[in-house]
């Protein structure tokens, strides 16, 4: 990973799309910071499109694509993204499974966790739970006492063991049934809110993150960033980004955001 300072002028003269995380990118100690939120801001008012991809929950993503200065959110690890268009007042929802794949899915998610409190009772299930459609989030660290690696590992055991997916982010493990994941759900934002194919813009988009969660962004896009923090999850990292800042999450999107922006009107 090379230092953002490094980042090609060029790319970001071209930028037009910007993804980013947000537990741990673009919030600190769980909440965003006003320089991370103005950050948003600079590039909306840039003319560069933010899109949110978490694996936080529905009832979240609701209330972002509403109000934050975003062109849409992905949510729950790429199960759907909303879009919300402030001219007619009318939100778009698209989910990438069917009603039915999610009352599959919901009866799988209900086994592991009945196991998950069971087997590791230190563990808890995310106070957001209630909100979501079609994963479940299993708290590690975020509301609970930090669960040791061992502790995680028999989680991810018991997730794999019923047939489902997961990945790890810097407070939850994320869990879902279904072929769905963060890429999946980019591409198909792309495909639809600007009716061309990903592969087309992706030379023009970034996408900054900071967990092993954000791994299938960081190998299928051309350029990637990471927050400092993510060096936490080296050892459980195959596919880095390739530009890091060096200050960690909110402060780190900060940092990344002006170095962008600044080489772009330099």
């Amino acid at each position: 990973m090379k230092p953002i300072k490094d980042i090609p002028e060029s790319f970001c003269k071209n930028l037009k799309l910007f993804f980013t995380d947000i537990d741990g990118t673009i919030t600190t100690n769980g909440q965003i910071t006003d320089k991370s939120y103005s950050a948003i801001w600079k590039l909306n008012l840039a003319g560069i499109d933010v899109v949110p991809v978490t694996g936080r929950p529905a009832g979240w993503c609701d209330h972002i694509a509403r109000m934050w200065p975003v062109k849409g959110v992905i949510g729950e690890n790429g199960a759907f993204y909303f879009s919300y268009n402030r001219k007619d007042k009318k939100m778009q929802r698209q989910y990438l499974i069917s009603s039915e794949e999610r009352k599959k899915g919901k009866e799988v998610l209900e086994r592991i966790k009945r196991r998950v409190l069971k087997e590791v009772p230190e563990a808890g299930i995310s106070a957001d739970q209630p909100f979501r459609l079609a994963d479940l989030a299993i708290d590690y660290r975020e509301d609970v006492s930090p669960l040791d690696r061992e502790k995680i590992n028999r989680i991810c055991q018991i997730i794999t063991e019923e047939g489902a997916v997961y990945r790890i982010s810097d407070i939850h493990i994320n869990c879902w049934y279904g072929s769905f994941n963060k890429i999946k759900g980019v591409r198909s934002f792309v495909d639809n809110t600007y009716l061309i194919d990903f592969s087309k813009l992706m030379y023009k988009s970034t996408y900054i993150g900071d967990s092993p969660n954000d791994e299938p962004i960081f190998k299928a896009f051309p350029l990637t960033l990471g927050v400092a923090n993510l060096k936490n999850f080296e050892a459980e990292i195959i596919n880095f980004p390739d530009y890091i800042t060096s200050k960690e999450s909110a402060d780190g999107f900060a940092e990344a955001v002006d170095t962008i922006l600044e080489k772009r009107s330099g």
